[in-house]
């Protein structure tokens, strides 16, 4: 028997329960590689795989198999996290249900926010306005903006010297920092809010040719005033000085946030009309109130801050030219203007003591100008 065995290495020796020795030849149950089959449901078409294919077959489903469950894992303590003490499979899968619906909710949100900003983007790309060459430096600060541009500007705080105390802001165009517009700075001897804005960096004599007018204000009202002089020292009406803007803060009671109202008076045939208020309740705020003169003025607000939960913050959508978080960032519209991604002025912090501001049409750069400084001046 061993002599047979040494003769052919493919038998071996087999004995049986009955103690009869068989001799097992291995050959019959050698098949060639392509001649496995894998039995399939009758349903289904049966395929055939050489052994090195099953294998990989195999150790696919069986790294699929293990990502399933680990992925199980994770997803099962992260929902036991989130969803408590799981009574039953109908409430967790009411709960993964409602959890899907607030996410798909919440992606079309931030996808409609994305769309709407870069569609006011481009639009806003497409007007903007840069003037080679200024004639005449008051008539371009003074007069409105043209319905089809929209003016980039950028404020620059100082805070250097005695501007330390009260401060000066200068107005440059934006892409332009040598082009220099106007300034204003806060007067010191004053018991309310005294701003005087000229064309000369260093010059802010009232009396002085360089003079563009004055801001003043007090229990969150401003006021911008031309050149004129005050009522009460004048005995003729042409040289009262005129209204040009009214701004007015007031703390929401349903909000608890800051309302702001801007007040111009309306163009008509490119002319504005005119305000002469002989006191401090006459002029714009007057014409607010009265059904008489209500068509002569123009109302503005800024817009509400949406808060954003992740975040714990109150946020508005600004284009790239607002960088920076401040609560002196804010973005006035019309109130009577359907389109949401429409605004007259927008204003923020794109640096430190650097702030940039877009102006549109109605307003004129200075009504712009003493809107920004106004936001300097509130009370949070």
């Amino acid at each position: 028997m061993l002599s047979q065995q040494k003769e052919n290495d493919d038998e071996i020796l087999s004995e049986n329960n009955d103690g009869n020795v068989e001799i097992v030849n291995f050959e019959q149950f050698e098949e060639r590689e392509e001649d496995i089959i894998i039995p399939l449901d009758n349903n289904f078409q049966s395929i055939q795989y050489t052994f090195g294919e099953q294998n990989q077959v195999l150790k696919k489903e069986k790294n699929l198999f293990q990502e399933i469950v680990q992925f199980k894992k994770e997803d099962e303590q992260d929902n036991i996290a989130n969803f408590g003490s799981m009574h039953c499979d109908e409430d967790f899968q009411s709960w993964k249900d409602e959890n899907k619906q607030i996410n798909e909710v919440e992606q079309v949100q931030q996808m409609n926010q994305i769309d709407a900003m870069t569609q006011r983007q481009e639009k806003q790309a497409q007007i903007i306005y840069q003037p080679d060459y200024i004639i005449d430096m008051k008539e371009f600060l003074q007069k409105p903006i043209d319905q089809q541009h929209l003016i980039q500007l950028t404020i620059v705080k100082d805070k250097n010297g005695i501007n330390k105390f009260h401060h000066k802001y200068l107005l440059y165009l934006s892409g332009q920092p040598n082009r220099f517009l106007c300034s204003a700075k806060r007067q010191a001897f004053s018991q309310q809010i005294h701003y005087v804005l000229s064309i000369l960096q260093d010059k802010f004599d009232r009396k002085h040719k360089s003079c563009l007018g004055k801001i003043k204000g007090s229990g969150g009202t401003f006021k911008l005033y031309d050149t004129g002089d005050n009522p009460k020292d004048v005995k003729f009406l042409d040289k009262v000085r005129k209204e040009l803007c009214l701004i007015n803060f007031q703390n929401s009671k349903q909000t608890g946030q800051i309302r702001q109202s801007v007040i111009i008076p309306k163009i008509k045939d490119g002319q504005a009309y005119e305000f002469k208020p002989l006191n401090d309740t006459d002029g714009l705020l007057k014409a607010y109130y009265s059904l008489e003169y209500k068509d002569q003025i123009m109302h503005f607000m800024n817009k509400i801050p949406i808060y954003n939960k992740e975040k714990n913050k109150y946020q508005l959508q600004f284009n790239d030219r607002v960088t920076m978080p401040s609560v002196k960032n804010c973005i006035i519209h019309d109130i009577n203007c359907t389109d949401k991604n429409t605004f007259v002025l927008q204003f923020g912090k794109c640096a430190k003591k650097t702030y940039s501001v877009d102006i549109c049409y109605p307003l004129s750069i200075l009504q712009g100008f003493a809107i920004s400084i106004s936001q300097f001046e509130k009370k949070d």
